[in-house]
């Protein structure tokens, strides 16, 4: 089975030369450039081709599902004609000889998801020596690479995957090179162009929907993003290695698609299709933003609680909440929480995944078990840890159940036991808290209800929410509880709101905006390749080309309006009068209410204008008296790197030794 073949490589131009001595370059019009890449992945995807072996288990074709009958094209339903590229740039492959030799003379090869615990499989025509084929196809051509895939998830903890490509020669030469295009028929994919200088996988990608008739993508280097979950490298052309794609499926479901694969081309810079003037350059639009005393005082006793030790607080993120998060070990600990005292931080969140320590969950969800158990050992190791720690060194701790993997969502919003299994949990850990005499220890009832999708309503979450408080008061009437509204803690959502009976609850609130400023980069989301985007607007820093804040073709119209209007957006003012709205009724209905997650990704932002913007935060917490904790210790929404305060932070949020 031919999986793979390692031969000493020429360059992609060295090949080139060969190819025009040999008359194999195809003389035809250059492609029409349509750009159509997109951000990447969250999770990491192990299987790369950089770490492929001639004999992995990555790789499974089978022949009994692959076929190797010859086929005239003819007879096949006629789809296309595509184009064939032509120009300054390198064919790849066009896949007209038949064979799984690429014209930059290497073999195509194909891995899966098995290593690590998938199911997924990958196949493809085979020859009677059981190597790869294409495909024979009706679109112009008369062979295009045809990949046949089932993904399923198996025991794997992230999406399920399968992939496919071809190694390239590093080369200083190939730096000359743009972009590159491709024809496809078929699922959704991803297109990863990999460098040598990545080595933790994350690599450089752009993503294309599922067309069920051939068309043309084509990824300018320029547009492509890293998955986010690795160090960030820039994309250097010279140091390319692979050119693969990779079919993603999804954890809940298994599916079977296939796709095809043609004209395979790398565009010289000469040929890469140029940004244009799209933009206007104006004037800031500046909301008035008036109110009284009046209008954001609330004489509530848990006000006063609340500032006292929900105000400068900080997130620990990206560890016990993720969708593998239960505990293993310390990732964050003492030392993490004495930093942070030190800093003049008063208050820590601990997002948590609270049901992953229900060992019967899934029973008791489907009824089969009737009592909710715990892997107690563990649960109580970390939060009665934290309990400790953050008494020791004068911080508050809100114990914040933290859903990344969706458990709660719109189908199981509707299913009464998991209500129940919800409730049961908070139970048990309010028990377990009832004689603590700690009044600064706070529990958050659920982060961003259906935090993936929002499609949960208000008054399905308010079901849901009414009985944990329930089940809470049934064992610990102390301790405060904090709750957030559906749509990702919504200030809409909740100024329409009537507040609980529940007198001990104080609400809580997120905001990003601007969005477009606070979430450049963010590889999760449709700002993946915006960066550069200033805080506040500035006429100064503005340019007519959104390309220059890394607009492209794919870009969603939502994302490109939002920067089109940032002028409008882009200022404190505009957040305070978003914000004044939560303030107002929580006035009116003599509630506090906290922002216990705001900040902006470091990726492709300026220092600067990250402490422009966490300054106005602050003044406007400040003003409205809204207690803040800030979304992020280290990583991309960091205050503290390497064990100290970043620079500047002392005066925008007002902490510091």
């Amino acid at each position: 089975m031919q999986l793979k073949n390692f031969y000493p490589k020429m360059s992609i131009l060295g090949i080139a030369t060969v190819m025009a001595l040999t008359a194999c370059s195809d003389e035809n019009p250059t492609l029409p450039q349509v750009t159509d890449p997109n951000g990447g992945i969250f999770n990491p995807t192990p299987g790369s081709s950089s770490d492929m072996t001639p004999t992995s288990s990555d790789a499974v074709i089978d022949p009994t599902s692959s076929s190797a009958v010859v086929v005239d094209p003819s007879t096949l339903p006629a789809e296309g004609p595509i184009t064939q590229p032509a120009g300054l740039g390198i064919l790849v492959d066009d896949f007209e000889d038949g064979d799984n030799l690429s014209k930059i003379n290497d073999y195509w090869y194909t891995y899966n998801d098995n290593d690590n615990g998938g199911a997924s499989i990958i196949t493809t025509p085979l020859n009677e020596e059981e190597n790869i084929i294409p495909g024979r196809v009706n679109n112009g051509s008369n062979y295009a690479l045809q990949v046949n895939y089932t993904l399923d998830r198996g025991e794997y903890a992230y999406d399920p995957y399968v992939g496919w490509g071809v190694q390239v020669a590093p080369d200083e030469a190939n730096g000359r090179f743009g972009g590159l295009t491709y024809w496809y028929k078929g699922g959704a994919h991803e297109v990863h162009i990999e460098i040598t200088d990545v080595e933790d996988y994350d690599v450089h990608l752009a993503k294309f929907p599922a067309s069920r008739t051939w068309k043309q993508a084509v990824v300018r280097f320029k547009d492509l993003v890293q998955g986010g979950w690795g160090k960030e490298v820039p994309f250097d052309a010279k140091h390319i290695m692979a050119i693969s794609f990779q079919a993603k499926g999804n954890k809940s479901k298994v599916m079977t698609d296939s796709l095809f694969i043609d004209n395979i081309y790398l565009q010289d810079s000469s040929e890469v299709e140029k940004d244009q003037p799209d933009m206007e350059i104006k004037d800031p639009v500046i909301p008035t933003v008036e109110f009284t005393e009046a209008e954001i005082t609330v004489t509530n006793p848990l006000q006063e609680k609340a500032m006292k030790y929900l105000n400068k607080g900080v997130n620990f993120t990206n560890w016990l909440e993720n969708a593998d998060g239960k505990f293993k070990s310390f990732e964050l600990g003492e030392k993490d929480v004495q930093i942070l005292a030190e800093n003049g931080f008063k208050s820590l969140r601990l997002p948590i995944d609270l049901d992953l320590y229900a060992t019967n969950r899934d029973a008791f969800i489907a009824g089969t078990d009737t009592e909710l158990k715990f892997d107690d050992d563990t649960l109580f190791l970390v939060l009665d840890s934290f309990v400790e720690w953050t008494a020791k060194y004068n911080m508050s701790l809100v114990i914040d159940y933290h859903e990344y993997d969706n458990s709660y969502n719109a189908t199981s919003a509707k299913d009464a036991n998991y209500i129940k299994m919800m409730a049961e949990v908070w139970k048990h850990v309010a028990a377990h808290y009832a004689e603590s005499p700690r009044e600064d220890l706070f529990f958050e009832l659920l982060n961003e209800p259906d935090m993936s999708d929002g499609k949960v309503t208000a008054a399905t979450w308010t079901t849901a929410a009414q009985a944990m408080i329930d089940a809470i008061r049934s064992v610990n009437t102390k301790h405060t509880i904090l709750f957030g509204d559906a749509q990702w803690y919504s200030i809409t959502l909740l100024a329409k709101r009537t507040p609980f009976t529940d007198d001990n609850i104080i609400y809580v609130i997120h905001t990003y905006e601007p969005f477009a400023f606070t979430h450049q980069g963010g590889s999760w989301t449709d700002y993946a390749t915006i960066h550069d985007i200033p805080f506040p607007y500035d006429p100064a820093k503005w340019s007519t080309v959104s390309g220059d804040f890394g607009v492209n073709k794919s870009t969603k119209a939502y994302v490109k309006t939002a920067i089109k209007n940032y002028y409008k957006t882009g200022s404190k003012e505009a957040i305070l009068e978003q914000i004044l709205k939560a303030k107002k009724w929580a006035a009116t209905n003599n509630v506090p209410v906290i922002i216990n997650e705001f900040g902006a990704l470091n990726l492709r932002s300026t220092a600067e204008s990250r402490i422009n913007y966490l300054t106005a935060m602050r003044e406007i917490c400040d003003t409205l008296q809204i207690p803040w904790t800030h979304w992020g210790y280290t990583g991309n929404f960091s205050v503290i790197e390497n064990g100290k305060l970043i620079e500047g932070l002392d005066k925008a949020l007002g902490v510091g030794k």
